[in-house]
């Protein structure tokens, strides 16, 4: 007989886990062998239980989800995490797949699909929303805009992402505000976004998100 999957169910929400603890757990090749509630007890359970599958929220705290799926990616690198999370703009889909998530989901998915994402993801095979993919694919268009800008350009939109002005950007970068007017004029165009508004939201999104301030 084959052994049953274990999974580690991981949400902030208590009425979340045992909703999917309750589904779940009428599947036969299913075991629930632990819940965790933020990204810290996750990583603690993984090490402790070691489940075949961990199906994951990203918006926790006091630590979120991405962090705890980097965190169990270092402790092993061939650990299978499904997000499950009610999140699926770019700023989330990207960050989770580059972490190594093995499967991206919504909560408003089957059960039957979810459990088929799990199945699928015991064999290595991984399962994205379709909505997830759609999301990941507009993220790293965006994202390719960003090579298009020179390291100088790069400075002045980190500057711009945190507030500054022109003349505060002149003045850190050692450069005349005409200067920094050309630099913005030519991020606004290689962005094709309207105004520094945008181009910040941008940079936050796409460029920053996992940068630190350094």
């Amino acid at each position: 007989m084959t052994a049953p999957i274990k999974i580690l169910i991981v949400d902030d929400h208590h009425v979340v886990r045992k909703g999917l603890k309750t589904v779940l757990g009428l599947e036969e090749d299913f075991v629930i062998i632990g819940e965790a509630e933020d990204g810290n007890d996750a990583w603690v359970q993984y090490q402790q239980l070691m489940p075949d599958i961990v199906l994951l929220d990203l918006q926790m705290e006091p630590v979120d989800g991405i962090t705890a799926l980097i965190a169990i990616k270092e402790v092993d690198p061939e650990a299978k995490v499904i997000v499950l999370t009610s999140f699926v703009d770019s700023a989330n889909v990207l960050p989770a797949i580059e972490a190594g998530a093995t499967g991206y989901m919504l909560k408003t998915a089957d059960p039957e699909e979810i459990a088929d994402a799990i199945r699928a993801a015991h064999i290595g095979k991984g399962t994205f929303d379709q909505v997830a993919i759609q999301a990941m694919s507009e993220g790293m268009k965006n994202r390719a805009k960003f090579t298009e800008l020179t390291d100088r350009e790069r400075e002045v939109l980190r500057l711009i992402s945190k507030g500054k002005s022109n003349q505060e950007i002149g003045d850190q970068l050692f450069i005349s505000i005409k200067t920094v007017k050309t630099h913005v004029s030519n991020i606004l165009s290689k962005l094709d976004v309207e105004d520094r508004t945008q181009a910040a939201v941008y940079a936050l999104r796409y460029l920053f998100l996992n940068e630190g301030d350094g």
